[in-house]
């Protein structure tokens, strides 16, 4: 099973939404004056983790997706296109959940 592109950009930008509460959280209840160099050098491997994960929404074994080929076809509208994979599924609930879970506490530590 594999996402759309532009659903599978928007969750992994969910993703990294989700990431970036999260160094916050932390941020925020051990140490707020973190150094700014190492909250790079996290973001920067936050953005390395979503773009694998963008790959793993994009990718399954029937449907390979590479800058040279597309398994999508011009004029075609798809959510998702093959079998279904519960793993991805739960991914991406989990996800969302998550997400929200850590908007609502950072609400409340800050």
């Amino acid at each position: 099973m594999i996402f759309n592109k532009y659903i599978s950009l928007v969750i992994t930008g969910v993703l990294f939404l989700m990431l970036m509460l999260l160094l916050s959280s932390a941020v925020m209840l051990i140490k707020p004056g973190m150094n700014i160099v190492y909250s790079g050098i996290i973001i920067i491997a936050f953005i390395f983790i979503c773009r694998a994960f963008y790959n793993f929404l994009r990718n399954d074994d029937e449907y390979k997706n590479t800058r040279k080929r597309s398994s999508d076809i011009k004029g075609e509208s798809y959510i998702t296109k093959g079998e279904s994979d519960i793993k991805k599924i739960f991914l991406v609930v989990w996800v969302f959940i998550m997400t929200i879970l850590l908007a609502v506490t950072f609400v409340i530590i800050a």
